[in-house]
C-alpha cells in the first residue's frame, strides 16, 4: 500500500471457521467486502466493484470532508481544470492527499482538462429572454441593456453560419443564427429562458477549426505531472490523434499519467474505435454529448460505448447529472437511482459526481446514495458468457489465461485472485472479464497502484517486486495471513507475467493452497 496505508481485509469467516468480522457469501461471491486498518481505523469504507469519482470543489475543500467521502465510497477525485490555475490545482491535490492520508485503500486523482470549451463571458447579472427575441454575441464586452453578450473565444463567431443552431447552458437555451460576422453574431431565441454568465456554448451544426488541446491545457498537463496526478481527461476529443498528442505532452514532461478520452463530440463517436485503440479509458460525458447529438440517442450510445470499451479492456466512466437533484436535495429522484443502476448493470467501471460534490449542498449524502445503489444493484449483475467476449483486441495468450482466471471459482471454489502486475495490465484485463472474486492487484509501483483504483473489482496493494515464484508464493501467504485474505489450506488463484520485474505480458496462472 501507499506509505501510511495499513490494511486489514476482513472476509467471511463463516466459511473458514474463524472469528473475523465478515460478509455473507451465500449470495453472489463478494459483491462487497470491508477494508480495515490493522490498527483501529477511523472509518470503514464501502468496497464495491463499481468505483465512484467525486469532483473536487468548494463544497468539499477540506481534508476532513475528503476523508468522510472516502469513508462513504469515493475511489478517485476529479480536479476540474475549467476553474482555476496551477496554484489552485496544487492546493486541491494537497487537500486531497491530506484527506486521504492514512486511508485504508488507494485513492486516485484525475485532472480534467478544460479543452476548447466555448462559454459566455463572466458578466454581472442575468439576461431574461423571450421566444423570438434577438440577442447578439460579441468578442467585446457584454451590454445586457442592449442584449449583447460577450463570448470567451473568437472562434465561436468565426465558426457559425446563418441558419445554424447555437445552444447555451447544456441546451437549456436554443438559438438560430440570423446573421454572422467575425465580430458579432445575431441570434434568435427558439425558447424563453434566462442567459446566465459563464454558461457553456455548443455549436452542433458548425465546423470548428481549432486544436482540441489548448495552450491552457498544455500548462495544466504540466501541472498534473508536477502534482503527481494519476489520470488526465482530455475534453472534446475528436479523434485518436488528440489522445496521442496528450500522451506526447505527458511524456515530454516526464510524466506517466494515463489518458481518458471524454466523449462529448459527434466526431468522437464517429471515430470511437480509433480512440479506444490509443486511449487508456473513456468517459461518457453526457452533458455536451447530449447537446451535440439528440438527447434521445444517449441511452443507446451509452450502451454502445460501454460494450465497445469493455471489448477493448478499457475502463469506462459514466458522467454528468447522475444525481443532479442532490445538489439541492438530500434525496435523489427515482429516475436518477435508475440511471446509476443502469450504468452498474452495463458494467461501467466508475460513475461520477460533478456539481453534486463540487458545489452541492449534500456532497456526503450524494456519495452515500451512489454507494447504496451500487451495492444493491451489483448482486443482480450477471457477466456475459465467455463465448461472447472478443478475443481480437488483446494478445491471445494473456487473454486465454485471463479468461480461465476469471471463471476459476466455477470449478475450484477459489476465493481470491492475486494479480502480480508491473504496469497494471494484468489486473486491467481481468477487470473487464468480470470475475466474481475481488482482484487483489499487487504492484511495486505506487502510481500504478493509485491508477488501478479506477478499475472495476480491483483492489491494489503495493509490494516489493518478487524475484522468483518462491518469493511470489511467500508474498501471497504473507498477505493472506496479514490481511485475512485466505485461511490456511484455502485455494486462491495467482496470475501474472514472468520473469518477474520484466514487461512480459500475463503468461501464467496457478492455484495455490494458502500455507
Amino acid at each position: 500500500m501507499q506509505p501510511g496505508f495499513s490494511v486489514m481485509l476482513l472476509l467471511n469467516n463463516c466459511l473458514r471457521g474463524g472469528n473475523s468480522v465478515g460478509i455473507d457469501l451465500s449470495g453472489p461471491l463478494l459483491t462487497r467486502f470491508l477494508l480495515l486498518s490493522s490498527s483501529p481505523c477511523a472509518f470503514l469504507p464501502a468496497m464495491k466493484k463499481t468505483k465512484i469519482l467525486a469532483t473536487y470543489g468548494p463544497a468539499i475543500a477540506n481534508p476532513t470532508i475528503i476523508r468522510r467521502l472516502v469513508e462513504a465510497g469515493v475511489n478517485v477525485f476529479r480536479v476540474n481544470c475549467s476553474h482555476g490555475d496551477s496554484a489552485d490545482y496544487a492546493k486541491a491535490v494537497r487537500t486531497i492527499r491530506q484527506g486521504t492520508k492514512g486511508a485504508p485503500y488507494p485513492v486516485g486523482i484525475l485532472f480534467d482538462l478544460s479543452g476548447p470549451k466555448f462559454r459566455l463571458e463572466r458578466f454581472e447579472g442575468s439576461l431574461p429572454i423571450s421566444m423570438g427575441q434577438h440577442i447578439t454575441l460579441t468578442s467585446g464586452t457584454s451590454n445586457l441593456a442592449g442584449s449583447t453578450v460577450g463570448v470567451n473565444h473568437p472562434a465561436i463567431l468565426k465558426s457559425v453560419k446563418k441558419g445554424e443552431r447555437v445552444f447555451v447552458d447544456d441546451g437549456v437555451l436554443a438559438f438560430e443564427v440570423l446573421k454572422a460576422s467575425s465580430r458579432e453574431v445575431v441570434l434568435k431565441a427558439l425558447n424563453a429562458g434566462t442567459v446566465l454568465p459563464a454558461k457553456g456554448i455548443n455549436l452542433p451544426d458548425s465546423t470548428i477549426e481549432i486544436p482540441t488541446i489548448t495552450e491552457k491545457d498544455k500548462a495544466d498537463i504540466a501541472s498534473a505531472v508536477a502534482s503527481d496526478a494519476d489520470y488526465l481527461a482530455v475534453s472534446f476529443v475528436r479523434s485518436g490523434d488528440d489522445i496521442l498528442q496528450a500522451k506526447s505532452l505527458i511524456h515530454r514532461a516526464k510524466g506517466h499519467q494515463r489518458v481518458i478520452a471524454k466523449l462529448e463530440k459527434r466526431e468522437a463517436i464517429e471515430d470511437l474505435e480509433n480512440i479506444l485503440l490509443v486511449a487508456d479509458g473513456v468517459m461518457v460525458a453526457r452533458g455536451d454529448l447530449g447537446v451535440e447529438l439528440p438527447p434521445a440517442e444517449l441511452p443507446r450510445l451509452q450502451k454502445k460505448i460501454l460494450a465497445l470499451a469493455n471489448r477493448h479492456h478499457k475502463p469506462v466512466i459514466v458522467a454528468t447529472q447522475m444525481l443532479e437533484s442532490m445538489r439541492f436535495s438530500p434525496r435523489a429522484t427515482r429516475a436518477e437511482i435508475n440511471d446509476v443502476a443502469g450504468a452498474v448493470f452495463d458494467f461501467a467501471d466508475a460513475v461520477m459526481l460533478s456539481a453534486e460534490t463540487a458545489t452541492g449542498q449534500y456532497p456526503l449524502e450524494a456519495v452515500q446514495t451512489m454507494t447504496s445503489v451500487i451495492e444493491t444493484t451489483e448482486p443482480s449483475c450477471h457477466p456475459p458468457e465467455l463465448g461472447q467476449r472478443d478475443r481480437t483486441v488483446v494478445p491471445p495468450i494473456p487473454f486465454a489465461i485471463a479468461e480461465a482466471v476469471s471463471r476459476a471459482d466455477m470449478h475450484t471454489g477459489a476465493m481470491m485472485i492475486f494479480a502480480f502486475t508491473t504496469s497494471g495490465f494484468t489486473a486491467q484485463m481481468l477487470s473487464n472479464l468480470f470475475p466474481t472474486q475481488p482482484i487483489i492487484a499487487l504492484t511495486p509501483d505506487q502510481q500504478v497502484m493509485r491508477q488501478l483504483s479506477l478499475f472495476r473489482s480491483v483492489y491494489p496493494i503495493q509490494i516489493k517486486q518478487p524475484k522468483s515464484f518462491a518469493d511470489m508464493l511467500a508474498v501471497v501467504d504473507e498477505l493472506c495471513a496479514k490481511y485475512s485474505l485466505g485461511a490456511k489450506g484455502e485455494t486462491v488463484v495467482i496470475t501474472g507475467g514472468a520473469p518477474f520485474g520484466s514487461t512480459a505480458p500475463t503468461n501464467f496462472m496457478m492455484f495455490h493452497q494458502v500455507r
